[in-house]
């Protein structure tokens, strides 16, 4: 049971007074918010040694209106020990203003801080003989912290702590069995992209991977141990590093496709391709500065972008002295596709993921890792049995060790839940300090547990930042213990076999409430990733001169469908869909132009278009004919290659062998017949009237050849009744008319 020790008024001594938390009187615990804010940033060493000295240090600030006079920092710590995690994690879920130790006010246990104006800060450092401490030979976890007291105008000196800081430090026998820890460390940040591709939050995003940001932060405390642990990458958090190494560009459909997050490498003067889209970029929210402007306007990188580059540089350099997990692209909610049977989807994203490690130049391994660190039983059934899933062991509360196996299924991991959830307030919870010795008391506790022989499996928060004290904490140095050692994920997974007794857990379904469904994404979020990636798949095949495009849209389809997303679904998606407009825009550029009406005079004829290219780029592109007319027949033609702004004229043969008008719908299409978007609707009107007129010519001709020979005939039987050629009528002879004369 967890016990904790009343508080000593003025100078205590050493040895310290106890009494049960729910015994403590609410008169005796110090019940207001204190006027200075203290840290402890240092605790050297991490463990309670068997001699030497302890020592504390820190910082306290000023936090109040009024000055502070004749401050001192005293160490405090607790006489009896947590023994068990049940009691660990009531510790330190133990409200700040409860005594939990006893102050240590001998000569020499303290330590002169001075005055503090308001607002100022000053360090200090406390350090006790380990004989001075209080703390017996018991096994287990004690509280140790500091009290800093002083006098104000206001209240005057009193016993009561002015300010407070603790942790937790663990005891064990010097020949305690050692157990395993297997450390995980998520790399992950929310990524949002604008409508033309372009990074959000250019400037926290900078900051972030900029000299002592988060993911600075994170990165440089990695690389300060050789010990196995294991990262959880988000692929879409090293694609938002390189838009921030090449100034955030936007889109590009150019020949290198360098824009719009691509996992290409940056060009060597940290800027992308500076062709662009003729029509407008939309305005995508993006950030001031260098990173909202245009691409290849500047012909130096900017800080910002050296910054981002030599993060990543770093990432790389680091990566093969650890083990890199990656999760589904964007942190896919698995949870949301696997449960609504998307697993297209989820195989996209893990191909993305896979290729974005790839471009980097990092080997990656897959993982599941929830967020929420739950995933349902339909979900869990379609994860791939090569690929590990991370939860937390309030999913199986039943499992009687850390990794689930069966045949055929993925393997499940279930990390401990209090282990990873920080230190005691009133201090930063997940500072690195703090979480650095609540491993501990929790590897301690571990160790001495009859479970020793299993795993202690524990991940850091998935947005974890160590803080600003995270160097002078010494994180992994702590960790070094001769009872503890450091195993990496893998490891533990392929040594864990079948369970011990037959344990059946991972049979079982895994606890899933009706809460963890409604939290799960929409499935609108979802369909807004697939309409992407096929307007992606497109763009790409328009684009003969570019083999990125399609990768980058895929990717920027993928946000729509992130865990993070969880948060404000609707405008994730809308940035989706915004971007998905923005590229059909784009590929409307390539239009095709028409007559409104066409004539055919026979059953064949020709329909004469134009295909403009509205693009700076070289497109491929075809021409589909739909008509509702079953006897209208137009051929398709070849695709055509337009160059940047050209335009030519097509010739589509049609036929028909009915009579009357016929609605044509033209469209422009990509190589593979999809739809860009232009088209233009053209009337043919079919005919017989050639047919018609050679009839009529020939029936004209019959009849002139037959009036001609019926003509000859009757002259021909004239001359016969005759005897010889008819003379005229005047010239004729009537007879007896010469003798008259």
């Amino acid at each position: 049971m967890l016990a904790c020790l009343l508080a000593g008024v003025g100078t205590v001594a050493t040895t310290a007074l106890t009494a049960p938390l729910t015994a403590l009187p609410a008169a005796a615990a110090e019940n207001t918010a204190t006027p200075l804010k203290v840290s402890v940033e240092t605790l050297t060493p991490a463990v309670v040694p068997t001699k030497g000295r302890v020592t504390v240090t820190g910082r306290v600030t000023n936090r109040s209106n009024e000055t502070w006079t004749d401050l001192k920092a005293y160490m405090f710590t607790s006489s009896t020990p947590i023994t068990d995690q049940t009691g660990l994690a009531e510790a330190a879920a133990t409200d700040e203003t409860v005594s939990v130790g006893s102050r240590l006010a001998g000569a020499g246990q303290y330590t002169e801080v001075g005055d503090l104006a308001p607002g100022q800060t000053r360090p200090y450092r406390v350090s006790v003989r380990r004989s001075d401490l209080g703390i017996g030979s018991a096994s287990g976890v004690y509280w140790i912290g500091v009290h800093v007291l002083g006098a104000s105008q206001s209240t005057g000196r009193d016993s009561t702590a002015d300010g407070r800081a603790r942790t937790f430090i663990p005891q064990l026998p010097s020949r305690t069995p050692s157990t395993r820890l297997a450390l995980v460390v998520p790399l992950k940040a929310e990524v949002r992209r604008g409508a033309a591709g372009r990074l959000l939050g250019f400037d926290a995003w900078a900051r972030s991977l900029g000299p002592d940001g988060r993911l600075d932060r994170l990165l440089r405390l990695s690389g300060r141990t050789t010990a196995p642990i294991t990262w959880v990458v988000d692929p879409a958090v090293l694609d938002a590093a390189r838009s921030v190494a090449q100034d955030n560009p936007k889109i590009e459909p150019g020949p290198d496709g360098s824009g719009g997050g691509s996992s290409q490498p940056p060009s060597p003067s940290g800027s992308a391709s500076a062709s662009a889209s003729p029509s407008a970029s939309p305005s995508d929210g993006s950030s001031s500065g260098t990173g909202g402007g245009d691409v290849g306007a500047a012909s130096e990188p900017s800080d910002q972008a050296v910054a981002a580059r030599a993060w990543l540089e770093e990432l790389s350099r680091q990566a093969p002295t650890h083990t890199v997990t990656s999760v589904p692209y964007g942190d896919l909610d698995v949870a949301a596709a696997l449960g609504r049977r998307l697993d297209r989807l989820y195989a996209q994203a893990r191909a993305l993921s896979a290729e974005t490690m790839a471009a980097n130049g990092v080997q990656a391994s897959g993982v599941v890792d929830p967020v929420d660190g739950r995933l349902s039983a339909t979900a869990l059934r379609r994860v791939g049995q090569d690929t590990p899933v991370l939860l937390r062991d309030q999913a199986f509360p039943e499992a009687q060790r850390p990794v689930l196996t069966r045949s055929g299924r993925a393997p499940v991991v279930l990390t401990d839940s209090t282990a990873g959830s920080g230190g005691p307030r009133p201090n930063a919870r997940y500072a690195a300090l703090a979480m650095r010795q609540r491993l501990l008391a929790e590897a301690a506790l571990h160790a001495l547990s009859p479970a020793r022989d299993q795993p202690l499996v524990v991940s850091t928060p998935a947005y974890w930042d160590p803080g600003s004290g995270w160097s002078e904490a010494d994180f992994f140095a702590g960790l070094t213990q001769p009872w503890l050692r450091m195993v990496d994920l893998p490891s533990i997974v392929s040594g864990a076999g079948a369970a011990p007794g037959g344990d059946t857990s991972v049979e079982n379904a895994p606890v899933y409430t009706r809460a963890d469904r409604k939290a799960r994404l929409p499935l609108a979020n979802l369909r807004a990733t697939e309409r992407l990636v096929a307007t992606g798949t497109t763009f790409d095949r328009m684009l003969p001169d570019n083999d990125t495009v399609r990768g980058v849209l895929a990717r920027i389809g993928m946000l729509s469908s992130s865990q993070s997303a969880r948060e404000d679904p609707a405008r994730t998606m809308g940035q989706v869909n915004s971007t998905n407009a923005y590229i059909r825009a784009q590929m409307q550029s390539v239009r095709i132009e028409g007559p409104s009406f066409v004539m055919m005079s026979g059953e064949d004829g020709l329909i004469q278009v134009t295909l403009v290219n509205g693009l700076d780029q070289r497109v491929r592109v075809g021409v589909a004919a739909s008509t509702r007319s079953s006897d209208m027949r137009i051929r398709q033609p070849d695709l055509v290659t337009l160059g940047p702004g050209r335009r030519t004229a097509i010739r589509l043969p049609a036929s028909s062998k009915d009579i009357g008008v016929h609605a044509v719908t033209l469209i422009v299409t990509d190589s593979d017949g999809n739809p860009l978007g232009s088209l233009t609707q053209v009337s043919v009107r079919t005919s017989r009237v050639g047919i018609v007129i050679w009839v009529i010519m020939a029936a004209g001709a019959a009849l002139l050849f037959l009036a001609i020979g019926v003509r000859l005939y009757r002259r021909v039987r004239r001359r016969k009744s005759t005897h010889g050629p008819r003379l005229p009528r005047d010239q004729r002879r009537v007879p007896g008319q010469e003798l008259n004369a």
